[in-house]
């Protein structure tokens, strides 16, 4: 527009531009560098910007974050203008470095990232001169970071602004960074470390736990970035845990006991083999911030007067999330987890008030699992639970309710001790008591069973031969002693002899089971003892109980088990003079007392024993067949 519109009088403009131009140039060199011109100094902020310009030509406009393929020889290219617009190759970097940042800051791609980080590290490399020193601090730039306000050279802007950006994000890293973005967490941390100046800040006064003595300036940022994320994922989750507990309709502590143990896994499998390289206390710290953070929030839960219903699962979330840091301490440590960050470490008791409450729990079950045992076995018809199970419904039942009991007396990730076990064996054998008691009540003696012995059986020197023989008759017996009879069918007594065998294995399997569970339990004390030993710095922990004592306990289910063997032998005496002195007495007794001896042969009557056999092998598991039979 100004060619057209002054088509004669430009020649006049250009010849008084260059020749002002060149007057300025002929100025006096101020930091005396090599083609050091006056716009050097006097035009930098446009030089700057206009060379941002050019180095914005090596990434490519068709794939976002990647750079051309001809990247080498523009950056190679651009050299040319260095003498024009007053580059050197300290600026060169730091402005390179500059343009890889915002482009990956906008993308996110990690080839840029790492391209940023090799280019501050040739920057540091840089050993210039006191006149090109003098030369880029004359570059004055207001920045503002920190909570504070300065000035900087270019160069030192530039690092600042990068510096303060990983910053902001590594000060709150849970939010920002997974396991799936975890190489770009560490180029950042690493590219924090490479443009930090002052590497600690003033945060560090208002810290909720403080670095050692003797902390080197890079543990100690890492040390702050690890406390102040923790702290702003605590806050997250407690945020998340208070809203959530009123649609869910729990109290917000269990939320937030699982919410940080999550948090707690990503901390370990993520972050901290990353920090660990540059600060070894790294993960100590975070696991420490995470157990004191809650510890004071349950504190204050626990100082309330009024408990709330959930007490127990509180204490068990509780106490699943200290068992969880414990794990991870020792993971990561071993015995050597003693350090300074121990103080801090104060472990939550919980099983001071968890005690009293797992023996009322047991003692309500026990009382649960007695008046459904007494209800269920007065109801107990004795008839087989199905084709393949040939015992008694109600022992099942019994069962089925007490290895409910014992899986959430081990489910309630509350602390456990041997008092706890005794009570639990205590009301498991109480129940089994009552119902082998009621078997045994419903049995008769064998004797009612068995016919008064005919004369000519007996001999006495009192008896006169010539007396005239009396028949025999039946014994008439108690009402109550004829109603038991009726129920000692022997279909009935096999059911009774297979559930008798079903108590005895399923003892023994609900025996071997509560000896693994115990296993775990002791694993988990051992890792509350190593957490309270790191505070009180000693060398033990409690002695647990020995394998010897816990035997001890269990011998209780022997007498269950001598129970089970004596009724059952009563039984087994029982069924096979139940099957021929009543159920065929009149056939096969009567007949042979009753009839000519001629005609008093058991071959008659081996079709009808078989026939009892086959049906009580039907019935009959295989470890009792032969006994019965």
């Amino acid at each position: 527009d100004w060619v057209v519109s002054v088509p004669d009088g430009r020649i006049e403009v250009l010849t008084i531009i260059e020749r002002y131009n060149t007057r300025l140039s002929a100025a006096p060199k101020k930091f005396g560098l090599k083609g050091e011109t006056y716009h050097w100094t006097q035009s930098y902020h446009f030089n700057s910007r206009l060379y941002e310009k050019l180095l914005s030509s090596v990434f490519d406009m068709l794939e976002d974050g990647q750079l051309v393929e001809e990247a080498d020889e523009i950056l190679e290219t651009m050299k040319l203008t260095w003498p024009i617009l007053g580059i050197t190759q300290k600026l060169h970097d730091a402005l390179y470095a500059w343009a890889l940042f915002q482009k990956f800051a906008q993308t996110g791609e990690i080839l840029l990232l790492k391209q940023t980080d090799l280019q501050i590290q040739k920057l540091k490399l840089h050993n210039n001169v006191r006149e090109a020193e003098l030369y880029i601090d004359s570059f004055v730039c207001s920045v503002e970071g920190f909570g504070s306000n300065g000035t900087l050279n270019l160069v030192d802007s530039a690092l600042l602004k990068i510096n303060m950006w990983c910053h902001r994000q590594l000060k709150n890293y849970h939010l920002y960074f997974s396991q799936a973005n975890c190489s770009i967490f560490e180029s950042m941390l690493n590219l924090v470390l490479l443009t930090a100046a002052n590497l600690t800040d003033d945060d560090e006064e208002a810290m909720l736990i403080g670095t050692s003595l003797g902390s080197t300036p890079e543990s100690t940022l890492i040390h702050i970035l690890v406390v102040r994320s923790i702290q702003a994922a605590y806050k997250n989750a407690l945020i998340s845990a208070d809203g959530q507990s009123k649609a869910e309709f729990k109290h917000p502590l269990i939320l937030l006991a699982s919410e940080l143990k999550l948090l707690v896994e990503k901390e370990c499998s993520a972050f901290s083999p990353v920090l660990h390289k540059y600060y070894p206390e790294a993960g100590r710290v975070a696991l420490t911030v995470f157990h004191l953070l809650y510890g004071q929030q349950l504190e204050l839960f626990l100082e309330g007067s009024d408990h709330s219903e959930s007490l127990k699962e509180i204490l068990g979330a509780s106490n699943s999330f200290e068992l969880c840091i414990a794990q991870k301490l020792y993971s990561m440590y071993g015995e050597a987890a003693g350090s300074s960050l121990s103080n801090f470490l104060k472990p939550y008791m919980i099983d001071r008030f968890s005690s009293p409450i797992i023996l009322q729990w047991l003692h309500a079950q026990h009382e649960n699992v007695l008046e459904w045992t007494k209800r269920t076995i007065e109801i107990e018809d004795w008839e087989p639970l199905s084709v393949h199970r040939k015992l008694a419904t109600s022992m099942v039942e019994v069962f089925r309710i007490v290895e409910e009991t014992i899986d959430q007396f081990f489910n309630s990730s509350l602390p456990l001790d041997i008092v706890h076990l005794r009570s639990l064996l205590i009301g498991i054998t109480s129940s089994l008591q009552v119902y082998l008691l009621h078997m045994e009540n419903q049995q008769v003696s064998r004797a009612t069973l068995l016919p008064v012995a005919p004369v000519l059986t007996r001999y006495a020197e009192s008896v006169n031969p010539f007396a005239k023989r009396k028949l025999i008759e039946p014994a008439v017996r108690e009402e109550k002693v004829a109603n038991k009879l009726n129920n000692l069918t022997v279909p009935k007594l096999c059911v009774k002899l297979n559930t008798l065998q079903y108590i005895r294995d399923q003892l023994d399997t609900i025996e071997e089971g509560i000896k693994q569970s115990w296993v775990d339990v002791q694993s988990a004390v051992g890792l509350l003892d190593y957490l309270s030993c790191m505070t009180s710095e000693g060398a033990t922990s409690k002695s647990s109980p020995s394998d010897e004592s816990i035997d001890e306990l269990f011998t209780i289910f022997d007498d269950v088990r001598r129970t089970a063997v004596n009724i059952t032998d009563t039984i087994l005496n029982f069924i096979g003079t139940r099957a021929v002195f009543w159920d065929m007495r009149d056939l096969l007794l009567f007949s042979l007392y009753r009839t000519s001896v001629e005609s008093a042969r058991m071959e008659i009557f081996i079709p009808t024993i078989e026939q009892v056999l086959d049906q009580v092998c039907d019935l009959i598991v295989d470890v009792l067949r032969d006994r019965v039979v």
